[in-house]
């Protein structure tokens, strides 16, 4: 499914084809509310670089730190957040803070090769934006949320009563296959209830 096929879809759900221009600002309110409920661990992403002066440039799409690492001395190093610089001049880069949009990494030059593991800001579907990771992984909700959308514009308040707690336990699902996926399949770590 893409952004014109939900359109489309919207459309057929609420029997109405009068509202083709209105479309968009539903499946825009209904962004706002699941984007604002869902925190999308698929969107963990990585950018690598290298510093310039003690500095890393951020993603276009970035929202929040998550891991930083620094190749440095033939070995990869993770940096802890540190809000102001610990006052050591060893050459050892120390850890790293945020400054004028881009990350200042204590006590690393020029050149130095890193790692940023990042979530990313969830992009909103758009004319340019066809798909996005809620839409290819829930377009039931995406439908769904935005034909609520347009169910309130209507007030037809007997679709929002049949639509709510589709919506809501929708979410709920995509929240519970988000925790899933950030739990080990196997391993060798085992966690053993107290007696």
């Amino acid at each position: 499914m893409n952004y014109t096929t939900l359109q489309s879809l919207i459309a057929d759900y609420l029997h109405r084809t009068d509202l083709t221009d209105k479309i968009p600002t539903f499946i825009s309110l209904a962004e706002s509310g699941m984007f604002r409920e869902l925190e999308v661990q698929s969107l963990e992403l990585t950018a690598s670089g290298v510093t310039v002066g003690e500095f890393a440039s951020l993603p276009v799409d970035f929202d929040a730190l998550t891991k930083l690492t620094l190749n440095f001395a033939g070995k990869e190093i993770v940096l802890d957040y540190q809000p102001t610089s610990d006052g050591t001049t060893g050459d050892t880069p120390s850890g790293y803070t945020y400054e004028t949009g881009k990350i200042r990494l204590w006590g690393a030059g020029t050149g130095q090769a890193f790692t940023l593991y990042y979530k990313a800001v969830m992009q909103p579907l758009s004319g340019g934006v066809a798909t996005n990771w809620l839409l290819d992984n829930a377009s039931d909700l995406y439908l769904y949320a935005s034909a609520m959308e347009g169910a309130k514009y209507l007030r037809d308040q007997g679709e929002i009563g049949v639509l709510a707690p589709m919506v809501g336990s929708l979410m709920q699902s995509v929240k519970s296959k988000m925790e899933r996926r950030t739990i080990p399949v196997a391993g060798s770590l085992r966690i053993t209830p107290r007696r």
